[in-house]
């Protein structure tokens, strides 16, 4: 026993030794592009009514601004985790920042739908080879006993950049400064996108343990296979689902079979595949990752049809509206930073807890719209939104720290892609899916819908989104209580 903790504490201090001292001045800095994207998510959901009043925008292109984000998103992460991996996480930083900021004023300067569509996705490839590598810094520079701090810092921020994203989307469009109205939204990133870039000089390069290949096959495999899954979805509706549409999406389906295959071939002969799917044999990552897809399907799904029912349904400004998400994200930001210490204390039911207040809260609006459609700044919608907003605090990152740490310290940049992956995914097909399902609902275009189609179709949704929840609870507890170390 004496001599198995002697090589514990000599493990620990030979650890210690390799880790750089001067991690959490770096810490500061590899966060920043995090708030920089987390801050444009939320501020144009808040601007896509008033972008798509703007430039005559369909329904249809709405969504494709920010499923088109999400999607290019989802399908670059997996490979620019591993291009991290082997080229420098501090390079691909670099490469990304650049990217977006570019992309942002770009964004900020046209005046065509269609080409603010292909400026998103652009703007998410860009997005894609940041992430993987923030997560993948935070998994490789910081000891064990260090890492529930710096993912509830994590959380904790994200939740800011919700809720002050939020806000400021609204003021920014309704300060309408040298009458740029929207367009505010992208060129505040622009100033924000160049001191990132200031500052990544300060960060140590790191790469991969070990020498990597891309797998171009496998990239394009599911590249594809995505692409043609989420965008048939989005544009389905706006063609009248012609036949295209349909095999599209029966494409996809053979092209994702073909993904699995390949890698698991890969994977048998001692190749080097773009997803070690061997790691979905461990149950906690199997089941949290079924989670994630659910609970953010949820999740984003009720953020954009919120916006819409606040804008179209209730004719709110953009003010107003942040407003109305303002409890939702101040719950979340409070959980967010609490999380660490109330899952070491309570373990994984912490996540159960979340994952069903969340369920519960989208089944109690349908109540209250029924009672009250007009008054959703009123007493009893900002204490739900509040409720909902811790609900998803408590899931959603818990959920991030529980999954990556299941990944091996070798494969930490394509494990952090792939779960991003899902999450973004989860987005897109969430925004495509229950736009589907709000449309039908609604019966009518925007325009000539009147405040009952939109409580109705809204109601609607919002049971779907309650289902996505609960069924995510239902998942979560089939994960062994554990303590999250």
């Amino acid at each position: 026993m004496t001599n198995h903790l002697s090589t514990s504490l000599q493990a620990d201090e030979k650890l210690e030794q390799q880790v750089d001292p001067r991690r959490w001045y770096a810490l500061a800095v590899i966060l920043l592009p995090i708030l920089l994207n987390s801050l444009n998510t939320y501020m144009i959901q808040v601007a896509l009514p008033s972008i798509q009043n703007s430039l005559k925008a369909s329904f249809s292109d709405a969504q494709l601004i920010v499923a088109g984000f999400s999607l290019s998103l989802a399908v670059a992460l997996i490979v620019s985790g591993r291009l991290g991996d082997i080229y420098g996480r501090k390079r691909l930083l670099l490469i990304g920042v650049s990217g977006f900021t570019l992309m942002a004023m770009l964004g900020g300067l046209t005046s065509n739908p269609t080409l603010l569509i292909v400026i998103r996705i652009v703007q998410g490839l860009a997005a894609a080879l940041i992430q993987p590598q923030v997560l993948s810094m935070m998994q490789v520079n910081f000891l064990p006993r260090e890492k529930g701090l710096v993912f509830s810092i994590y959380g904790a921020l994200m939740g800011f950049g919700f809720a002050f994203g939020l806000i400021l989307g609204g003021i920014l469009v309704n300060w309408n400064v040298f009458d740029l109205g929207w367009r505010t939204i992208f060129f505040f990133n622009v100033p924000f996108g160049i001191l990132v870039l200031l500052c990544l000089p300060l960060l140590p390069e790191s790469r991969g343990g070990r020498t990597q290949r891309i797998d171009w096959i496998g990239t394009f495999l599911i590249m594809s296979g995505l692409f043609l899954l989420v965008y048939p979805l989005s544009e389905g509706q706006k063609q009248g689902w012609p036949q295209w549409i349909w095999g599209c999406l029966i494409l996809s389906l053979l092209l994702l079979l073909a993904f699995i295959t390949v890698e698991i071939r890969k994977q048998k002969r001692d190749g080097d595949p773009l997803v070690d799917l061997t790691i979905f044999k461990q149950r906690l990552f199997g089941v949290g990752m079924t989670s994630v897809v659910l609970i953010y399907l949820s999740m984003f799904s009720f953020f954009f049809l919120l916006t819409y029912y606040l804008q179209f349904g209730l004719h709110f400004d953009a003010q107003e509206t942040s407003l109305a998400f303002l409890p939702l994200g101040g719950g979340f930001f409070l959980t967010s930073l609490l999380s660490s210490r109330i899952v070491s204390r309570w373990g994984m039911v912490v996540l159960r807890i979340g994952a069903l207040v969340t369920g519960i809260c989208f089944f109690l609006f349908i109540v209250l719209l029924y009672m009250d459609a007009i008054h959703l700044l009123s007493i009893q919608y900002i204490v739900l939104l509040l409720l909902y907003g811790l609900g998803l605090g408590l899931v959603t990152t818990p959920l991030t720290r529980v999954v990556l740490g299941t990944v091996p310290m070798k494969d930490a940049g394509t494990g952090s892609g792939l779960f991003n992956t899902f999450m973004y995914l989860a987005s897109s097909l969430g925004v495509a899916l229950i736009s589907i399902l709000f449309s039908a609902s609604l019966g009518q275009s925007l325009a000539s819908a009147i405040l009952s189609d939109y409580a109705r179709a809204f109601s609607v949704s919002l049971a779907a989104c309650g289902g996505l929840a609960l069924t995510a609870f239902v998942c979560l507890c089939f994960l062994r209580d554990r303590r999250a170390s």
